[in-house]
């Protein structure tokens, strides 16, 4: 391993004595925003599970041979990987890895047949939104979105449907005004499709 981390120029520290007592381990590291060190990955190589369970295979010679188990986490531990990147983000997720990647505005119930084809339009491309249908203030539902930190508000009513636009608020940079519906889902595909900040 110590090769491969050489080769690829990885910054890393050898742990002595550390609690893989069954043969070498890569943890990744990370410091939490409190300053403690926790585990998002794990790769180890066990050389004595195989042996205890009578794991056996036969080699390109033709010679028994006990096998070599390579224990492997992607995530470490779920929760863990989860409230990593809630405190890395504060809550503030990319697009791209929001659960609510856009909420729907529609200023009065007569918006709302317009509102929910547009929502249905992006759900059809793997966008999560929502439609706030509540009979609500629209200053309310504004606020309550940015308060949820949603990447994206759309406010829909009379001049929208007109247009064929949404007027566009991102939680991020605030009013950034009418764009044509068309434009603001697909220039909204491509930014979760590059994974953007």
């Amino acid at each position: 391993m110590k090769d491969i981390l050489d080769k690829l120029d990885v910054k890393y520290e050898i742990g002595i004595d550390e609690a893989a007592f069954y043969g070498p381990k890569l943890d990744i590291q990370y410091k939490n925003v409190f300053g403690k060190e926790d585990t998002i990955v794990t790769i180890q190589i066990d050389m004595l599970l195989a042996e205890k369970f009578g794991m056996e295979y036969t080699d390109t010679d033709g010679q028994k041979k006990t096998p070599y188990i390579i224990h492997r986490t992607s995530l470490g531990c779920y929760e863990r990987t989860l409230a990593y990147l809630i405190e890395k983000y504060a809550g503030a997720f990319p697009t791209w890895l929001a659960p609510v990647q856009v909420k729907l505005l529609p200023i009065g119930n007569e918006h709302l047949d317009y509102t929910n084809k547009i929502a249905k339009r992006m759900e059809d491309l793997g966008m999560r939104v929502e439609v706030d249908d509540r009979y609500e203030k629209i200053g309310y539902k504004i606020r309550q979105a940015q308060l949820s930190k949603t990447p994206y508000m759309l406010i829909i009513g009379d001049k929208e449907m007109e247009e064929n636009a949404v007027a566009v608020r991102s939680w991020k940079n605030g009013d950034l005004g009418s764009v044509n519906v068309d434009k603001f889902i697909s220039d909204l595909v491509l930014e979760i499709a590059e994974k953007r900040r």
